[in-house]
């Protein structure tokens, strides 16, 4: 068993991409998975691709991270929500950078995926992981959904998909049970994918209540924020 809060949810490859559809929690899992790598000492940089989703985009928190020490690279103020966003080079040269740990995060659907397969390529080069994050109380989220997101991404952007992350949660109604059952639906959707779960997300105020699962667990500490919620605090579970 795995022990809970180690940091064996790391990617050992120089390029970790999350994608998924809009309500998985992709971008936070991003963002803590990244201040987790910088925290072990890895140099670490976090890439927003997530470009045509309006909300939840990681460049909105740029100076946030700065702050904790974390390298941000987006497309500068409105031009990263363009049609064809204009993408500063520094994208493409973090991902070619092989020492550094690069954190992709990229928007779930066809426009997210023909994005990241602009950078196939240089990602194809060396040794990545491209994870797809579930959250099972989320429309699609089924096996046939799942499925069906995997060939999309893997067809537009010619990598492989290489495992699923465990995000189970209904927001600040999320219990105990939820996670149990959450689980069980993320493990059936791996072993009818053939992917392995790399790792299960949750709040930190929740990681008591994960179940054996035998994977690294990640605990969250919740930082994105609805543009509704910009002048609220933001409590764990929330």
């Amino acid at each position: 068993m795995t022990r809970r809060g180690a940091r064996d949810f790391l990617s050992p490859h120089p390029v970790v991409a999350f994608i998924g559809p809009f309500g998985t929690g992709k971008t936070e899992i991003a963002i803590n998975y990244s201040l987790a790598a910088l925290a072990a000492e890895r140099e670490t940089c976090l890439v927003d691709l997530d470009v045509v989703t309006p909300y939840f985009r990681v460049g909105d928190y740029r100076e946030a991270l700065a702050r904790d020490g974390l390298r941000v690279i987006a497309a500068p103020g409105a031009l990263a929500s363009f049609e064809n966003p204009a993408l500063p080079p520094e994208m493409g040269e973090a991902i070619e950078k092989r020492e550094l740990h690069t954190v992709l995060d990229v928007g779930g659907d066809a426009a997210g995926a023909q994005l990241l397969g602009t950078y196939a390529q240089q990602i194809a080069a060396g040794e990545y992981d491209l994870l797809t994050t579930v959250n099972p109380f989320r429309p699609d989220a089924s096996g046939r959904g799942l499925a069906e997101q995997r060939r999309l991404i893997e067809e537009l952007t010619g990598l492989r998909v290489t495992g699923l992350v465990a995000n189970p949660h209904l927001g600040g109604l999320t219990e105990r049970s939820h996670l149990e059952s959450g689980w069980q639906s993320v493990a059936a959707a791996a072993e009818d994918l053939g992917l392995r779960v790399a790792f299960f997300a949750v709040t930190e105020a929740l990681v008591s209540d994960v179940p054996e699962a035998g994977v690294p667990v990640l605990p969250m500490r919740l930082r994105v924020r609805l543009p509704w919620e910009a002048g609220t605090s933001r409590t764990e579970g929330k």
